[in-house]
């Protein structure tokens, strides 16, 4: 019973000194831009939500940008999904996983999702050049 004892106080040391040291090296936050490259007077609207943050409804102009800025949780793999919508009555449409953690937590992670006519663009980690990734998905009605 002892050694048992003994066994689950250097455990809860351990835990306790990588918490403590993950505090004091924090990195630096991720982001997920979002940008519109649609044309001039048309406007993107983008819905954005994670596990624990959902965005509201919002519309970007020609050439505005909407950058969300987050920290991946300690034991939780965060991802964020948005829906992008254009055109005539919000026609166009794509719904994606805009950012997913890795299996260990990832730091200064950027993904720039940049909507044009043709399709929904990614530079990932501000590696040029951005990379074709969806085709909008048009409705019928």
């Amino acid at each position: 019973m002892n050694r048992l004892m003994i066994c689950m106080f250097v455990l809860a040391m351990c835990f306790e000194l990588n918490v403590s040291i993950a505090s004091w090296f924090k990195c630096p936050n991720n982001k997920v831009l979002i940008e519109n490259d649609l044309g001039p007077g048309l406007v993107l609207q983008y819905h954005c939500h994670s596990r624990d943050d959902n965005l509201s409804v919002a519309n970007l102009q020609f050439k505005e940008m909407k950058r969300i800025v987050f920290g991946d949780k300690l034991g939780r793999r965060t991802r964020w999904t948005c829906t992008l919508k254009h055109g005539l009555y919000m026609r166009y449409s794509k719904e994606f996983i805009a950012y997913k953690a890795g299996v260990i937590d990832d730091c200064d992670k950027w993904r720039h999702w940049i909507a044009k006519r043709d399709g929904i663009y990614l530079i990932k980690d501000k590696k040029l050049p951005a990379v074709f990734k969806h085709a909008w998905i048009k409705k019928t009605k």
